[in-house]
């Protein structure tokens, strides 16, 4: 932004003109020493203005309700020059709250915060201003840009500038207890690797080895043998733990025109992030299907089944930021017929809506002709729920997640 406070130059020029016309050098002279004075602090300014980096730096990217998270804004100056005063202001939106200790420029909005300050930052300096706040509700919620105004060491000129860079903080949704029964905690297949004496899963190849009396002659592996010259056998792991394949719909009615029941939406993400957050931590592979407006994928998600915290953080970032809509609108359709294709007997499916279609029924009758367990979760009071040989129906309803 151009400096402000352009009256000093122009009285500073207009003294030196009348100095010069009515001739008194004195008046000239010093009228030009301060025209130049303020010529240098325009400069400072500008210059101040063209380097001051600001920046953001969140501790924790992602907390759950309740849980606090530091949020630094970084201001730093690389000229040789101080700047005494450099004022700043950041707004907090409504899903994140203020923690103690609160600092004294806040102000409360109807929605959200707004926090502002001052900060002395000298010469060939960066000065962090720290904000801890609390997570309110579940979404992905962004602090700034900030905007940051000071001037010269004179305080002649002026200047603002508002940061280019945002702080995310991402609130993961509330989880619950699972009811017991919902889904199975053990198959006999799965991707979990089991302890040594649990026999082998012919579809899980660890490796090879050379080949040694006694061993099968359909573990021989036909490329490896031929690669090297010699016999090579597979290295299979043992069965384990069945992965499980959530499917969630961020849907409260089954039109985009019937609206959003709030209660309706939030119960069926808590749901999914129930589900999703126990067999995680049991060490069971989940994948996740999501159907709804994520930020960055607005046909929704679709997430490989895997393991370990990073998948957490995956699935639980995925259930923090889906919104309603989306470019599949209300349909699970598409997204169980490519189910149908890829998954195999073993595999656990957990479809999670507040309503059931007709047209589901397709699809679930192909996952339950190939072996793939199904469990329903009609989420809500007044939810369907499909009628088919094979798909256990397990009602989940808002009062059932209480805590």
């Amino acid at each position: 932004m151009i400096p402000q406070r352009r009256w000093v130059l122009e009285f500073f020029i207009v003294a030196v003109a009348v100095g010069l016309w009515a001739g008194a050098p004195l008046l000239a002279g010093s009228a030009a020493m301060l025209l130049m004075l303020a010529l240098a602090a325009d400069w400072l300014a500008r210059r101040s203005y063209a380097t001051l980096a600001l920046s953001y730096h969140v501790g924790r990217a992602g907390v759950a309700l309740g849980d606090t998270a530091d949020v630094w804004l970084t201001v730093e100056n690389p000229e040789p020059w101080p700047l005494t005063t450099v004022h700043f202001e950041e707004v907090v939106p409504e899903g994140l709250e203020v923690a103690a200790p609160v600092p004294p420029g806040l102000q409360r909005l109807i929605h959200g915060s707004m926090v502002s300050g001052a900060l002395f930052v000298g010469a060939h300096e960066r000065v962090r201003y720290r904000l801890t706040v609390a997570g309110a509700a579940r979404g992905r919620w962004q602090i700034g840009p900030a905007r940051v105004w000071s001037g010269d060491p004179l305080g002649w000129a002026r200047f603002e500038q508002h940061s280019a860079d945002r702080a995310v903080v991402t609130v993961y949704p509330r989880r619950y207890p699972v009811p017991p029964g919902l889904v199975a905690s053990t198959r006999p297949q799965g991707e979990r690797r089991g302890p040594p004496w649990n026999p082998p899963d012919p579809l899980r190849v660890a490796g090879i080895r050379p080949y040694q009396p006694g061993a099968p002659p359909r573990l021989i592996h036909p490329h490896a043998t031929a690669r090297t010259g010699t016999l090579q056998v597979k290295r299979l792991e043992p069965e384990g733990d069945a992965a499980v394949e959530l499917v969630a719909l961020a849907a409260s009615a089954p039109f985009l025109w019937e609206g959003i029941d709030p209660a309706l939406f939030e119960a069926v993400v808590s749901a999914a992030a129930s589900v999703a957050d126990r067999h995680l931590r049991e060490g069971s592979a989940v994948g996740l299907s999501l159907v709804g407006s994520v930020y960055g994928a607005p046909r929704g998600v679709h997430l490989a089944a895997t393991r370990g915290p990073q998948q957490w953080a995956r699935v639980m970032t995925a259930l923090a930021w889906v919104q309603p809509g989306g470019g599949q609108g209300h349909d699970l359709t598409p997204t169980l017929t490519g189910l149908a294709r890829r998954l195999r007997p073993g595999a656990q499916l957990v479809v999670l809506a507040c309503f059931h279609r007709p047209g589901w029924d397709t699809p679930l009758r192909q996952l339950v002709q190939r072996g793939v367990p199904i469990t329903f979760v009609p989420v809500g009071p007044d939810a369907g729920a499909p009628q088919l040989a094979g798909v256990r129906v397990h009602p989940w309803t808002p009062a059932e997640v209480a805590p």
